[in-house]
């Protein structure tokens, strides 16, 4: 990215209010270039916050809602709504002229009523993202599939997904034509993934390598965990914190997103 990424410019707005701040996720270590159109639900947010502006992804669920991480508009108050930009059908962050390319600006923000931020992470980290105009759907923009309400998912074994274009590395901003990245990671069993951090809930699931080397970074945060479920992807999880970049013993974590459809369906449905 050109500019500041959500984890630095959070710090210094933040760090002024005396309070702590968790090591969220911008963008993905050792991953590979997206094929254009690969992810038609990706979404690419530009936060303004007063002279400040700081970079998120997200993923369309309709016409005009998108689905985000909390931790990336919690300043809610501070945030201008209509300098504040989602832009959809993105490839590459250097060609946003690309005529398939839209952008809206952001109308309403609503966080998860009980997010909680803590110096090692968030609890219900979601959110959603009105846009001030519908968008058209096409081949390069579409709405990603959420889970279904009966609360089963058959993840064993599953292709999973991140996406994003935030740093290839800790305080490494992605470069060249910023092109979207894109890495398949393993979902991690909640048990295993408790020895590295003993707070996990079950509002949260776990992705990446033990060893470490890839991994979402900062400026992902926000963006969708999907995995592929018959012959089609469903979004699992919504890029949320981890300790460091792609560290050794330590996966990355996301908010679940099953754990969230009535959350998810009730702002939307609300709105018709």
């Amino acid at each position: 990215m050109g500019f500041l990424g959500l984890l630095s410019v959070i710090l210094l707005i933040i760090e002024a209010a005396g309070r702590n701040v968790p090591r969220f996720r911008s963008s993905i270590v050792g991953g590979e270039d997206a094929p254009k159109g690969s992810w038609p639900w990706m979404a690419s947010l530009t936060i303004s916050v007063g002279y400040d502006s700081y970079s998120c992804g997200g993923s369309l669920l309709n016409e005009q809602w998108v689905l985000t991480a909390a931790h990336c508009v919690v300043l809610n108050e501070d945030i201008v709504l209509e300098d504040s930009y989602i832009h959809l059908g993105v490839h590459s962050l250097q060609e946003l002229e690309d005529p398939d390319v839209i952008v809206r600006s952001m109308s309403d923000i609503i966080p998860h009523p009980e997010y909680e931020s803590h110096d090692w992470g968030a609890i219900n980290d979601i959110a959603l993202i009105k846009l001030n105009q519908s968008v058209c759907l096409s081949h390069r923009i579409l709405p990603v599939k959420l889970p279904g309400p009966n609360g089963i998912l058959k993840l064993r074994g599953a292709e999973c997904w991140v996406t994003g274009w935030g740093d290839v590395n800790e305080d490494v901003p992605l470069s060249g034509k910023q092109i979207l990245q894109q890495l398949r990671v393993p979902l991690i069993k909640q048990c295993d993934c408790l020895e590295a951090y003993p707070i996990l809930t079950p509002e949260m699931v776990c992705a990446g390598f033990w060893n470490g080397g890839k991994d979402t970074c900062q400026g992902d945060s926000g963006g969708p965990l999907v995995c592929l479920l018959g012959e089609e992807f469903v979004q699992v999880g919504i890029t949320s914190f981890g300790r460091g970049c792609a560290n050794e013993g330590f996966p990355g974590v996301y908010t679940r997103v099953i754990r969230f459809i009535r959350f998810i369906t009730e702002i939307i449905n609300s709105d018709v």
